[in-house]
């Protein structure tokens, strides 16, 4: 049901996947959306609402979303049998060559385009809905988005740099070990990142540490769990159930079941 597809390599920089979420699912039931370091718009193509949240967060039918930085997972309720929902991800820092808005603003947010002046209009999952094919709406939103390249905002280059060194290091380098090679000092360094990102330069640490262990979780026994804690930075089993608990909602077992090539944006509880 869900799906990702690669941007074109002009956008790689700045646009991580553009995913669709489509098919039938069981009213009544819930979805768990995983944090990933990554800021979204969603496009509701259907013409019911069809999702909710305990903040009452409707998915209005044809209309469009900014979701901001995730700091854990968030809680769906389905309320239709169908769902036709097309998605765009930036990379941590990507959005920032298209606005100047502070993204620390919309931290754990989800905001409709009719409250927001971020990018995308109101009336683009209209237009999107109107296209035959997705192949024809995925070139849509790329001929806008290249079009809107050629105005960028000048992007945070010591920030994107620094969101790629904690990349690399799965999560693991201490802040002074990051001030100490970005040469800033914390507070500052510390704004910077929230202002390009929406997160601390911790935030998104942990979240970078939990998305590693989720993947080595998902080519292990349940044997090795605590060698998968100690591996990805955790102080022990108990250390990394904890913190799955509150990121997933889930205990780090659920994740040994999943298969490998399957991306994991949201679990079905």
């Amino acid at each position: 049901m869900y799906q990702e597809y690669q941007p074109h390599a002009i956008l790689a920089p700045y646009i991580d996947k553009y995913w669709e979420v489509k098919g039938e699912l069981e009213p009544g039931s819930y979805m768990k959306i995983l944090p990933d370091g990554c800021t979204d718009f969603i496009f509701n193509l259907k013409d019911t609402g069809n999702l909710e949240d305990n903040r009452q967060f409707i998915a209005k039918p044809l209309h469009g979303y900014f979701v901001g930085a995730m700091k854990t997972y968030s809680e769906l309720l389905v309320r239709a049998r169908s769902i036709h929902m097309l998605g765009v991800r930036f990379t941590p820092c990507g959005l920032t060559v298209f606005t100047r808005e502070a993204l620390g603003e919309f931290t754990n947010q989800r905001v409709c385009l009719q409250d927001l002046n971020l990018l995308f209009h109101e009336e683009f999952a209209v237009w999107l809905r109107e296209k035959a094919t997705l192949g024809e709406r995925l070139l849509f939103i790329e001929e806008y988005l290249l079009l809107r390249l050629k105005y960028a905002e000048t992007i945070d280059k010591q920030v994107v740099w620094t969101a790629g060194l904690i990349r690399q290091a799965g999560g693991l380098l201490s802040i002074r070990e990051l001030t100490d090679r970005v040469c800033l000092c914390q507070r500052h360094f510390e704004r910077r990142f929230k202002h390009a990102t929406g997160f601390t330069p911790k935030e998104y640490s942990r979240i970078v540490k939990f998305r590693r262990a989720m993947d080595v979780l998902r080519q292990v026994s349940r044997d090795n769990l605590f060698n998968v804690s100690v591996d990805c930075g955790y102080y022990d089993s108990s250390h990394l159930v904890k913190e799955f608990k509150k990121l997933s909602g889930s205990s780090p077992v659920v994740f040994m079941s999943l298969p490998e090539d399957v991306p994991i944006t949201y679990l079905d509880v």
